[in-house]
């Protein structure tokens, strides 16, 4: 149990306030008990003594140099999950505690008044925070190691090579270590340009089309406020790498469909194919998929293939693979659906 508090601690960024890290640990109580019989007040009672068990620990944390408590606003990470909207797909045996505690729609209205509640409580004023020390930090990285856990420590990657920094970071990193993490491997290198030519070279390079979509997203969010737009922008015209950064564009909403050309709408649908493809396990598992979709999935392929995406070699297998699922000849997959607006438009923005 309590290992589990201290790998929490270890995994955030910000100091956790102790109402959630309370909730955190009163769910793991209640699941591991099975406390979802009797009455209120002895689950209160129950929860009262866990929280003084933790709070005793915690004490000890605090005298020996592991642990530091302060008192000051929650991060507004911890306010953003309290009523997200998870969806209305329960399991019928969910605790309450549970849905209410990571904020999904469609809850009894009581769980969400008292995660309302709860919200109040992180916002009304300071609150106890809680975080590991740099003692703490070195403890917990120590025993996860020794465990063969991920215990990734801001500063070890500073002399990796660009495809290791930027795969590691989007496995194991969150967003503000990576941040973190990125400005000191640029930094030991002096030049920035450079540097950030080295970590483009790197995803024109990966053959994998999801695993070089994840590089180029974790750059983006690495980068400083601006400046991952920027490079995607940059790289819009890159004849490689266009396809992985107008879908990075497109999917934060960064470029409009009707500021992109007819040959960057036929990129990006190449693109999604590909990496679906990838994504669906094998040949079967593609041909599953392709089936399932009939004549949208053949009108797509016909014109992913008339695209100028430079993986030829996984549109002529992607070519295959339709031509097998979709028991159409590879002759009627050369021929992308007419499209319907003027002839004279390809390659264009459209008209606004």
């Amino acid at each position: 149990m309590y290992e589990d508090v201290l790998n929490t601690l270890y995994s955030l960024p910000h100091p956790m306030p102790w109402p959630r890290l309370r909730d955190t640990v009163r769910l793991s109580y209640r699941a591991h008990f099975q406390l979802d019989g009797g009455s209120d007040i002895r689950h209160r009672m129950w929860f009262e003594h866990a929280d003084r068990d933790l709070h005793t620990v915690f004490n000890a944390l605090v005298d020996l140099g592991a642990v530091k408590r302060d008192r000051g606003m929650a991060d507004p990470v911890f306010l953003d999950v309290e009523l997200a909207d998870a969806g209305d797909q329960l399991p019928v045996d969910m605790p309450p505690e549970l849905a209410e505690l990571i904020g999904v729609a469609g809850v009894a209205a009581e769980s969400k008044e008292r995660a309302l509640a709860r919200r109040e409580e992180l916002t009304s004023g300071p609150v106890e925070l809680i975080r590991l020390t740099a003692l703490g930090t070195r403890a917990v990285r120590q025993r996860l190691l020794t465990y063969g856990r991920d215990a990734p420590v801001v500063g070890e990657l500073a002399e990796a090579p660009a495809a290791g920094l930027l795969g590691v970071l989007a496995e194991d990193y969150d967003q503000d270590a990576a941040r973190a993490e990125l400005a000191g491997w640029i930094s030991a290198r002096g030049d920035r340009n450079a540097a950030l030519r080295q970590l483009a070279e790197a995803v024109r390079t990966m053959v994998f089309r999801t695993r070089a979509q994840a590089m180029l997203d974790v750059l983006f969010a690495a980068l400083p406020d601006g400046e991952g737009e920027l490079l995607l922008r940059s790289l819009r015209g890159d004849a490689v790498l266009a396809p992985l950064s107008l879908t990075s564009l497109v999917h934060r909403e960064l470029l409009s469909l009707e500021d992109m050309t007819d040959a960057e709408h036929l990129l990006v649908l190449a693109e999604s194919l590909l990496q679906l493809m990838e994504l669906a396990g094998g040949r079967d598992g593609a041909e599953e998929v392709l089936r399932a979709q009939g004549s949208e999935a053949r009108d797509a392929v016909a014109a992913a293939l008339e695209s100028m995406h430079p993986d030829r070699a996984g549109l002529e297998e992607l070519r295959k693979l339709a031509t097998r699922a979709l028991r159409t000849p590879v002759a009627r997959l050369n021929r992308a659906p007419k499209r319907r607006r003027g002839a004279g438009n390809s390659g264009r923005k459209r008209d606004r």
